[in-house]
């Protein structure tokens, strides 16, 4: 086993989060098992009882990395909105004042249908029906009803949910990629990527709060036998070869670093070793220890995130994450950051 590796950064786009179950459930298997370092138990039946068993025991915040984009249409007669009660738009957003940090609403203009988008990951939907279930019960039968029929794992159909006035059907990733290209809704395709990079530069990316985020724990993870990796710092790029992860020059500040990292690592298996735990032993685990960090957000915080990060102010290594967001967008959607 080698004691020390250095990778160097990368930016993994996974593309807009799910919008049919089974590839939502996968997509969020992916970001919980990245955090215990567990993805070997990844299988092709094993999403469902993953994310089911986050939701159990209240471990909503991996449950962030979706979207749901709940197009309604409220009835008409002769063209006049019937009486829509808690469900027409200015309703919901009064009824949801509490609740609209965790969603974005927008009217159906363009089409002429009246009705509205209200979107949500997983986690906000769950708790936004909570929310309405006492407060508004017509409203809270509404959304369980239509989210249910989509997701029948997740949101469970109420009794006599047949019933519920008015349509509401959920927009495909594509739909949602169409409003994002043409400029009329920007804000409905929720984006996940994967940062690899050090721990340090993942300090400064959880500053991003409108985003959400899972990452790879150092409580849980014990890196005795997975050995430790390390970002490659700057100073020793010009002597790495990235594919074999090797150095190609034992030069003195290559065997600096490597000396340093290694008895970094054997201090931390000492103290595995005398017993401590590895949320205890990682205390002296050095801030340039590998990472990786499962990012969520909306086109809006993206276009932030670069916009801050590209700066030649920025530090150069999530000045990188920066520029492969970018990428991302400009070159593979033909949508621009600026």
């Amino acid at each position: 086993m080698v004691n020390v590796q250095f990778v160097k950064s990368a930016v993994f786009p996974y593309g807009p989060a799910p919008s049919d179950e089974k590839r939502a459930f996968e997509l969020i298997e992916i970001c919980g098992r990245t955090a215990y370092k567990s993805e070997d138990k990844i299988t092709e039946s094993s999403a469902k009882s993953f994310v089911l068993m986050l939701k159990t025991h209240g471990h909503l915040s991996v449950l962030e990395h979706s979207n749901i984009a709940l197009k309604v249409e409220l009835k008409t007669d002769a063209g006049v909105p019937d009486n829509a009660g808690p469900i027409s738009f200015h309703s919901i957003l009064s009824l949801l004042r509490d609740r609209l940090g965790f969603h974005r609403i927008f009217p159906l203009n363009g089409d002429g249908t009246p009705g509205f988008i209200l979107v949500g990951n997983f986690r906000a939907w769950l708790e936004t029906l909570e929310y309405l279930k006492e407060r508004e019960p017509l409203a809270w039968r509404f959304f369980a009803v239509n989210l249910g029929r989509s997701f029948p794992n997740l949101f469970e159909i109420p009794q006599g949910g047949a019933g519920v006035p008015h349509r509401a059907t959920i927009l495909t990733d594509e739909e949602q990629l169409r409003f994002l290209k043409d400029g009329s809704i920007p804000d409905l395709p929720v984006f996940v990527f994967r940062f690899v990079c050090d721990r340090g530069i993942t300090h400064e990316v959880v500053r991003h709060r409108v985003f959400s985020f899972t990452q790879e724990s150092t409580r849980y993870v014990n890196y005795r036998n997975r050995g430790m990796i390390l970002v490659l710092p700057e100073e020793l790029q010009p002597y790495y070869d990235e594919a074999s992860g090797e150095f190609t020059d034992q030069c003195p500040v290559v065997r600096e670093w490597q000396q340093r990292a290694d008895l970094i690592f054997d201090w931390y298996r000492e103290d595995l070793a005398r017993g401590l735990r590895p949320e205890i032993a990682r205390d002296i685990l050095p801030n340039l220890l590998k990472s990786e960090i499962l990012v969520s957000g909306r086109f809006s915080g993206w276009k932030h995130f670069v916009k801050l990060r590209e700066s030649s102010q920025a530090h150069p290594r999530i000045r990188f994450l920066a520029k492969g967001v970018r990428k991302y967008f400009e070159e593979e959607l033909g949508v621009a950051c600026d």
